[in-house]
C-alpha cells in the first residue's frame, strides 16, 4: 500500500493512523533517505499512545517514551553496527510488550525482525512523500484494510 503525503502535518496524521492500528508488542521498521520524514512519522505513531514530542535518537541510539498505555522504544540504527545493538540488549526492547520503532531498519541485516510493519518513505520530485506500508507477518496483515 502506498500513500502520498503533501505536508509534514499529513505525515504525522498518517503516523497517528498507523499508531491507532498497532497492537501491544508491535515493531515498526522505517527506512528512507535523510529528511524523508521518519521522525515525523514516529511522532504521529507516538501521538496515538499519548506521547506529544519525540526527537531523533541519532546520537543516543534510542529513546524510551512513556505514553498513556504502552512504552515506545524509538531506535535510530544509522550510526551503529549490529554487534553494538546486541551489546545493549536490543531483544529486551524489540520483543517487549511496548511499541518498537526502528529508523534505518534495513541496516539491521540479520537482526531484522521476522514480523514487523515495514515502511519506506520516498521523497518525490515535488517534495511530497510517498509512504509505502508493507505488513510482514500475520500480526500486521490488517494494515491492508486500514483507510488513510
Amino acid at each position: 500500500m502506498k500513500i502520498v503525503s503533501n505536508s509534514y502535518e499529513r505525515t504525522i496524521e498518517i503516523g497517528n493512523i498507523i499508531g491507532q492500528n498497532l497492537k501491544r508488542g508491535s515493531i515498526v521498521c522505517l527506512d528512507g533517505e535523510l529528511g524523508a520524514g521518519k521522525t515525523a512519522l514516529t511522532l504521529g505513531i507516538s501521538k496515538a499512545f499519548g506521547v506529544d514530542d519525540v526527537s531523533s535518537p541519532t546520537f543516543t541510539i534510542f529513546h524510551i517514551y512513556y505514553g498513556n498505555s504502552l512504552p515506545i522504544f524509538h531506535f535510530d540504527v544509522y550510526r551503529i553496527e549490529e554487534n553494538e545493538l546486541e551489546d545493549i540488549g536490543y531483544e529486551e526492547f524489540f520483543y517487549d510488550d511496548g511499541i518498537t520503532i526502528i529508523e534505518w531498519a534495513d541496516k539491521l541485516k540479520r537482526l531484522y525482525p521476522r514480523e514487523c510493519l515495514k515502511i519506506y518513505i520516498n521523497i518525490l520530485e515535488n517534495n511530497d512523500r510517498e509512504i509505502e506500508i508493507i505488513p510482514i507477518g500475520n500480526k500486521y496483515m490488517h494494515f491492508k484494510d486500514v483507510i488513510f
